[in-house]
């Protein structure tokens, strides 16, 4: 005889269908697996016998042949467990087919006939759900995490038995409870703004990115509190809408990281100095930190210390917020739409422009610390801030070191000096005063254009962010001292598009972007310390 199930198998952060095939035949006893198994598929054979005796079922002592197509795809993974027992169970005729027919399962067994938890399980219920597929079969543990997926109706099962019964119809189908609506992410109430002594223009940086999704530089000294300040930035952002908050849980699931679907905060990635190169961007397989922190954060403290080939290889991804992996085995294509924040010294020891330490550094040693950050990575980040030492004067907004930093660009293409950067904030603002701003303005570029000014490039950019006589003159005064690149002239244009947004106007003013242009640090390797 023969009988079909209908499973899912996991590829990359992709499923697809797989059609478990049993058929039952004269010849030698055995079960036998083909259709092209990694090792936890052979091994199902001998879980699905061990789960059937405790469900006091046996095998015949025929010759069972089980199918996984398509053949050319390999399959990976335990989740076949149960769709393989169900599928030889209805070969005997044991089971019926009825309500197999218009379903997907996905289970691994135990020895004791019990259903475990298996990897992806909510990218597995939303390919069910685009494959056509009316009822999913999982897990009971994982329940809670298909219902997410709206559509789909889910049978939780705990073991084989249940499993059983209700493909006799002996059990009905567990209504989906409705989902809640998840409420709004405070990610910042225990690391708020204010926390930050001074800083007021690291503190109008973080809020100018968080409206545009703009990649942020932090450069200062040890204790400056870049750190501090990348932390919370994730609690400035607007909360995920319902798909986008669906789509990170996903990614994390295939990662085998828990994360509740309605969870509506930005994720927040800090992967170490030490990461390899597949441990942040990933491979075919696996994802790495860089799509973890998909729809959020990824923060990359003491930047130049990273693998110079981990570095090079966020180039692309930054601006095409896609990551393309071709290897041997064929391309595949990772989501890597992140907001980078990164810290780093000035140089190897950190004193370099510090008013009360001296620094010890050569400017030749200073060159070969900055040189680890290729030039084209360090052009991709549209806001770079100088964050001065505590101690550093703060009254005036700009510290001494902020000064020979982000000064020295407006001062060398005489342009006029960003005043707001100097009084734009008189007092300390909670993150919770600092984030409505951040979501009005949001809200203003996603009315007008449909994304984040950050993503606005070519036609779209020149339609939504046009600039007056004036800022353009601004603008080419810049390129014309050597200061901007092509790529600079447009980023700048984004941020001071995200500065009228926060502003509440419709056109660009010349003020947006001198305040934009002095969001452009630049690091010099023979300052005096």
């Amino acid at each position: 005889m023969h009988a079909s199930v209908r499973s899912l198998a996991l590829s990359g952060v992709d499923a697809f269908e797989i059609s478990v095939e049993a058929s039952i035949a004269g010849g030698l006893p055995g079960v036998y697996v083909v259709g092209l198994p990694d090792t936890a598929v052979r091994e199902a054979r001998e879980r699905v016998r061990s789960a059937l005796r405790a469900a006091r079922l046996t095998l015949p002592p025929s010759r069972m042949v089980v199918n996984l197509a398509p053949a050319d795809v390999r399959k990976e993974g335990p989740a076949f467990d149960l769709p393989i027992a169900l599928a030889l169970l209805a070969a005997q005729g044991r089971v019926p087919n009825g309500r197999l027919r218009d379903a997907a399962v996905v289970g691994e067994l135990g020895l004791d006939g019990r259903v475990r938890p298996v990897r992806g399980v909510l990218a597995v219920a939303l390919a069910a759900r685009d494959a056509g597929c009316q009822v999913l079969v999982v897990p009971s543990d994982q329940a809670d995490e298909a219902r997410s997926v709206p559509g789909l109706r889910v049978v939780a099962v705990g073991s084989l038995l249940e499993a059983i019964a209700w493909a006799r119809g002996e059990a009905t189908i567990e209504p989906a409870r409705a989902a809640s609506v998840a409420a709004p992410c405070r990610a910042g109430a225990a690391l708020d703004l204010r926390d930050v002594r001074g800083q007021l223009v690291a503190k109008r940086a973080l809020e100018v990115a968080a409206v545009g999704r703009h990649h942020v530089l932090l450069i200062g000294p040890p204790g400056s509190g870049k750190t501090m300040l990348a932390e919370r930035l994730p609690g400035l952002l607007p909360p995920l809408s319902h798909t986008e908050a669906l789509e990170v849980a996903r990614l994390y699931a295939l990662a085998g990281t828990s994360r509740h679907p309605r969870d509506l905060c930005a994720p927040w990635r800090a992967p170490h100095h030490s990461v390899s190169l597949p441990g942040l961007i990933g491979t075919p397989t696996s994802l790495g930190e860089l799509s973890l922190a998909h729809g959020g954060v990824l923060f990359m403290d003491e930047w130049p210390e990273f693998d110079r080939r981990a570095l090079e290889a966020l180039r692309e991804p930054l601006e095409a917020r896609v990551l393309e992996l071709v290897r041997a085995r064929g391309r595949r294509t990772l989501p890597a739409d992140v907001q980078l924040v990164a810290a780093m010294n000035p140089c190897p020891c950190g004193l370099a422009g510090d008013p009360r330490r001296s620094c010890a550094c050569t400017p030749a040693t200073r060159r070969r610390y900055l040189a680890r950050v290729s030039g084209p990575l360090f052009d991709r980040m549209a806001i770079r801030v100088v964050v001065s030492a505590p101690w550093a004067s703060e009254g005036a907004g700009l510290g001494s070191g902020q000064r020979s930093g982000l000064g020295e660009a407006l001062a060398a293409t005489d342009l006029p000096a960003a005043g707001r950067l100097d009084t734009a904030v008189t007092a300390p603002e909670s993150t919770l005063v600092v984030a409505r701003r951040v979501a009005a303005a949001r809200a203003r570029s996603l009315r007008r254009q449909g994304c984040p000014n950050g993503a606005l490039s070519g036609a779209s950019l020149a339609r939504h962010a046009a600039l007056c006589e004036a800022a353009s003159a601004l603008l080419q005064r810049a390129r014309a001292h050597g200061r901007l690149g092509e790529r600079g002239i447009d980023d700048v244009t984004r941020v001071a598009r995200s500065l009228a947004d926060l502003a509440a106007r419709i056109a660009v003013a010349v003020d947006d972007v001198a305040e934009a242009l002095a969001f452009r640090a630049e690091l010099h390797t023979d300052d005096a310390p």
